[in-house]
């Protein structure tokens, strides 16, 4: 059966539109992420400060070795070789570590703000888009294809993560949200 090009392209709109946000999800769902991501900044925090101070004490030690073979004298060069070889690498490895969680810090507020604008428009801007941006869209929204059985958009096809939340939403039956989990509930 053929479809011609503009059925298809409103079928599928019709479909993006049946996958975005109810009025109001976004908001809960930025205060519920935002929640989250703060309390796990905290942690993050006291994480870079424990590697800070870890690696800051390591250097301390390196110092003091330093001294104690280049101006005390008090120690020959295999046992700075040694102790200071294993210093290094515990230098190296704490820095690794403070790096590591410094790359845990995103731009969490820039992605939420972003996918406010996105995730309600959905269908909209996919209109609006050159046919470049459209594949890009189709291939974030639905990165495994859709299926099209002649007439309609078939099957579950899998989605991006938000997607799939929603639609998970969109078909609990009475339209409403689940605020477990969302926000603290108290019995």
């Amino acid at each position: 059966m053929n479809v011609t090009k503009a059925k298809l392209e409103t079928l599928f709109t019709d479909e993006l539109a049946r996958l975005q946000p109810m009025p109001g999800y976004m908001r809960l769902l930025k205060e519920s992420v935002l929640g989250i991501w703060k309390a796990r900044q905290a942690s993050v925090r006291a994480d870079l400060a424990q590697a800070q101070r870890t690696a800051d004490a390591i250097q301390q030690k390196l110092d003091r070795l330093d001294e104690a073979f280049l101006f005390e004298r008090s120690i020959d060069i295999e046992t700075y070789d040694r102790h200071a070889e294993r210093l290094r690498e515990d230098l190296t490895l704490a820095r690794i570590a403070k790096h590591s969680t410094e790359l845990d810090q995103l731009d969490v507020e820039g992605i939420l703000a972003f996918a406010e604008r996105v995730l309600p428009r959905a269908a909209d801007l996919w209109v609006q888009a050159p046919l470049e941006q459209r594949q890009r869209f189709q291939q974030l929204f639905f990165p495994d294809g859709m299926t099209f059985d002649g007439q309609r958009f078939v099957g579950t096809a899998a989605t991006a993560p938000a997607f799939s939340y929603l639609r998970e939403i969109r078909t609990s039956g009475d339209g409403l949200v689940d605020l477990t989990g969302i926000e603290p509930v108290t019995s």
